[in-house]
């Protein structure tokens, strides 16, 4: 009954609407955050890696670390 009585009515289609559309936006919330997290994360370490990439192989006779 309830659906009847809303979607025979304008105002009750434009809630209708307007509640599938919160549906949708809170299945895809959380996607959103998590793939922004994601894409920071790998970010993050292609740009360590791309700094390990870069960095001289050679160490200096005062430069205490092992070479790698």
């Amino acid at each position: 009954m309830c659906k009847t009585a809303l979607t025979n009515s304008p105002e009750g289609r434009d809630i209708g609407e307007q509640f599938n559309r919160a549906i949708l936006l809170m299945i895809g919330a959380p996607y959103v955050v998590f793939g922004a997290v994601g894409a920071a994360i790998f970010r993050e370490r292609l740009r360590a890696a791309w700094r390990r990439l870069r960095r001289p192989r050679v160490a200096s006779p005062a430069d205490p670390r092992p070479r790698p």
